[in-house]
């Protein structure tokens, strides 16, 4: 994947890679050719089976969403120009009556089963995206995702039986739209009580080379500023000593993503040199 003629202005800003960092996700809306997202929806209506890893060959259209200057510049900010796009993908068959998923995590955490990952949480190496070629309302079997839980190293299974979170968030999304996840954040499929069809395309794009600059339109003189988000801003309620772990986490991975650009995180005593009053 080239992005030699990527514009600038599709890479993401300071302030979305903050929220990203923050939040765990990012929705993206791409522009994609009339009729497009129509077409793949055909496609995918029209076969027998699933086609599993071959969905890419089987609907060749899905490259120009992938292709799309706005898709690679936001793949280009977070995982670097370089960035290759998995092997594995899924098309996801949501029809009418299907429940609800468990809340879970994609990544395994677990090196002895395949295809696990230790999870890092300073760190973007691998992104989930999600393609939906159709208008996704409430009750279409939406995407639901906990903003800020990409960082934390607690297992979403001992939560799997709650099914609603305060600050949660649900992807209704038009069609064309794609949903961009660290891959370690905790979502769900939600249950589909529509007389529709909702099919969502997943995709998985992995870094190749660390990180020595910002890949995005980074501005040093922005640096107070997403230093003061990183450390205080809360997506989700979360306990107190898991809201610091939070905070800790991201503006590591800021510094990560940074490279040679990272916020000055030297200590600074506010009140030393002043009176005693």
């Amino acid at each position: 994947m080239t992005t030699a003629n990527v514009a600038t202005d599709h890479r993401l800003t300071d302030d979305e890679m903050a929220a990203f960092i923050i939040r765990g996700y990012h929705i993206l809306q791409p522009e994609l050719r009339t009729g497009l997202n129509d077409e793949i929806y055909a496609a995918l209506d029209g076969m027998d089976t699933n086609p599993g890893d071959a969905v890419l060959e089987e609907v060749p259209q899905l490259n120009e969403v992938w292709q799309s200057p706005e898709m690679v510049g936001v793949l280009t900010s977070l995982l670097g120009p370089e960035y290759e796009m998995f092997p594995h993908r899924h098309c996801h068959r949501n029809s009418p009556g299907t429940p609800s998923q468990l809340i879970h995590q994609d990544n395994l955490n677990d090196l002895r089963i395949e295809g696990g990952q230790v999870r890092q949480p300073d760190r973007i190496d691998l992104i989930l995206a999600m393609y939906y070629p159709q208008n996704v309302t409430s009750d279409m079997g939406p995407t639901l995702i906990l903003p800020g839980t990409h960082v934390l190293r607690a297992l979403p299974e001992r939560m799997a039986s709650q099914g609603n979170f305060r600050d949660q968030v649900i992807a209704t999304v038009d069609a064309g739209s794609v949903v961009i996840l660290h891959y370690d954040i905790w979502h769900a499929g939600t249950a589909n009580t529509s007389d529709t069809v909702r099919y969502m395309l997943k995709f998985l794009f992995q870094r190749t080379t660390n990180p020595s600059v910002p890949t995005w339109n980074h501005d040093p003189a922005n640096d107070a500023a997403i230093r003061n988000r990183l450390e205080s801003e809360n997506p989700m309620s979360m306990q107190r000593g898991l809201a610091g772990k939070q905070r800790h986490f991201r503006t590591r991975m800021w510094n990560r993503l940074a490279g040679d650009q990272a916020l000055d995180l030297s200590y600074h005593d506010k009140w030393s040199g002043g009176s005693w009053n």
